[in-house]
């Protein structure tokens, strides 16, 4: 395989394909209201779908690490892990956002309220008004969206999370793969964009990483998740 003789040739391939194929799906008129056009459809969902995962063991480990009275999941897709949280935590508020209309419909299903969210389409007011309403939670949630972004884009999804005081926060590394990946990069770039926003990596980050890494869950998120903690006031992405 490509992939595995010559990553240094596969990458950039890949990259430059789902580039392509994200720029189709753009133009043909993708919209977080319309399911047609939904390019993480129910299929999307379907292959994710796996039961054997914990996600119940993943929120119980975000709880103890964060001790949140209320979570914001942006991008949360069909809402398993806010589900979870909720189960461990009955007195938990959280709200969810994703651009999926085929994930909102499955959120709903499970109980949880998600709004519609396009990052690529969301503009100065809409933004500052995203920011101001997860500015109500205290913990953010951001698990494996920026790479489905472009990196202008991207930028406004930091600026939103900039709203709560901690993160957890995981993101595809170089070479992973996976649909309309656009924008994969390794931790060290999240780290100190963050870092910019006035975030530093949390003091028990390490132990929450092999806390993941313990549990039933697709690799990726032992792989990418981080806690980040506030230390300083905002300056830009």
């Amino acid at each position: 395989m490509l992939r595995a003789r010559a990553p240094g040739v596969h990458r950039p391939l890949r990259r430059a394909y789902a580039l392509v194929e994200y720029a189709r799906w753009r133009l043909a008129g993708a919209d977080t209201a319309d399911a047609g056009s939904d390019a993480y459809g129910d299929d999307f969902w379907d292959l994710h779908a796996d039961a054997a995962w914990d996600w119940s063991g993943f929120a119980s480990c975000i709880l103890r690490h964060t001790g949140p009275r209320a979570v914001v999941d942006i991008g949360c897709g069909d809402g398993k892990l806010l589900e979870a949280m909720q189960r461990h935590d009955s007195t938990l508020r959280v709200r969810g956002y994703d651009g999926s209309s085929a994930a909102r419909s499955r959120a709903a299903r499970r109980g949880i309220d998600v709004e519609p969210v396009d990052f690529a389409r969301l503009r100065g007011p809409a933004v500052a008004r995203l920011h101001d309403a997860c500015a109500g939670f205290d913990t953010a949630l951001c698990l494996e969206v920026a790479e489905h972004l472009l990196p202008w884009h991207a930028g406004r999804l930091l600026g939103v999370l900039s709203a709560c005081g901690t993160l957890v926060f995981s993101a595809a590394h170089p070479g992973q793969g996976g649909t309309l990946h656009v924008n994969e990069q390794p931790a060290s770039y999240w780290t100190r964009r963050f870092a910019r926003l006035g975030y530093r990596l949390a003091d028990d980050d390490a132990e929450f990483g092999r806390e993941l890494a313990a549990l039933s869950l697709p690799p990726w998120y032992a792989q990418n998740a981080h806690l980040f903690t506030r230390r300083s006031p905002a300056v830009s992405a």
